[in-house]
């Protein structure tokens, strides 16, 4: 029977890949699920903004964004959150966050990203038709 659950699990995870929102289109993440870089440094500072698709593969579940290893916002399907960092590299990751059926499935996954000084540089965390998570540069 566990073995069942974790498949239908794995199943519900993967499904299909989930679809690009344009920032223009996301909604702004609630302030509650925002938890660090939140403020303007004195200074230079860069803009990363990270976008979640839409979609139903893992929609149940909350996406944990990740700076530098530390949790940063926890993002809905199709919400967006801008963080303020110094210019230079970082590295961006997401993975699925929550307990039971949001607490299996795919490990974080990292990448490296840039913050560019007095700019936005935007990001999309999205999930592929395998059920992998992925988080890369978006134009859109």
């Amino acid at each position: 029977m566990k073995i069942s659950v974790g498949a239908l699990v794995l199943v519900a995870l993967a499904g299909c890949s989930t679809s690009p929102v344009p920032s223009s289109q996301a909604s702004q993440a609630p302030a509650q699920q925002l938890l660090k870089f939140q403020s303007k440094p004195a200074g230079s500072f860069g803009t990363v903004q990270v976008i979640r698709d839409s979609g139903h593969t893992g929609s149940f579940c909350s996406m944990a964004v990740f700076i530098d290893g530390e949790k940063v916002a926890l993002l809905d399907p199709g919400q967006k959150a801008a963080f303020f960092v110094a210019p230079g590299p970082l590295t961006l990751g997401a993975a699925y966050s929550g307990s039971g059926m949001c607490g299996m499935g795919t490990e974080r996954i990292e990448r490296d990203a840039v913050a560019a000084q007095n700019s936005v540089k935007k990001y999309r965390v999205f999930t592929g038709g395998d059920g992998q998570i992925d988080i890369l540069p978006t134009t859109l």
